[in-house]
């Protein structure tokens, strides 16, 4: 892992000598995602002993994925960094005969990433850019026994296919077209330094 590391900062150094540097090289933002992928978890059919109480699914849903992080751009094509990620999901159950509604299960999910960026176009307001991330979550899943609630690691990932940053000055916007823990789309600000 040390070698690795310090092999990317050699790459890094070594193309720094060939790019015109950024004007900005430092960025902290804030984003909000939807539709984060999660192998973990999702649409769950009540069981056979739920059936047998007459119970059924009322409504299940998603939270958006919320997440900061820095980025660190040493040459004006690369940037380095990593983000901080919090995303949820909940189901609720209901009783047919009586209508009482109970929770039934629900998770939430923080995640770390490191994560690269290579921009395509670095000139004039609009920037376009992928990039991907690796890291780990950690998952707590309450359950509708407290006894059966479980936490767990799992490694975290996102890919981005596209993204769009806009702006010229500190502040930026920017939209992203991706997979994993961030969501398909994701988008927020970020400001400059």
């Amino acid at each position: 892992m040390k070698q690795l590391i310090i092999l990317l900062f050699a790459l890094f150094s070594l193309s720094a000598g060939a790019q015109d540097l950024p004007k900005y090289r430092h960025q902290i933002f804030i984003g909000i995602g939807t539709g984060a992928y999660r192998p973990w978890f999702g649409h769950e059919e009540p069981s056979m002993y739920d059936l047998s109480k007459n119970i059924y699914e009322e409504n299940s849903h998603d939270s958006p994925v919320l997440n900061i992080g820095y980025l660190y751009q040493p040459t004006s094509h690369w940037a380095l960094g990593g983000n901080l990620g919090l995303v949820g999901w909940h189901q609720k159950m209901k009783y047919i005969d009586s209508g009482a509604t109970y929770d039934k299960k629900g998770e939430t999910v923080l995640s770390a990433m490191f994560s690269t960026r290579y921009y395509w176009r670095t000139k004039d307001v609009v920037r376009t850019y992928s990039g991907a991330g690796l890291g780990l979550s950690y998952i707590w899943e309450e359950k509708y026994e407290p006894w059966a609630d479980t936490q767990k690691v799992m490694v975290a990932g996102q890919l981005t296919f596209l993204g769009i940053e806009v702006g010229k000055g500190h502040l930026v916007g920017f939209a992203e077209l991706g997979w994993g823990i961030k969501g398909w789309l994701h988008g927020g600000i970020g400001y400059r330094f």
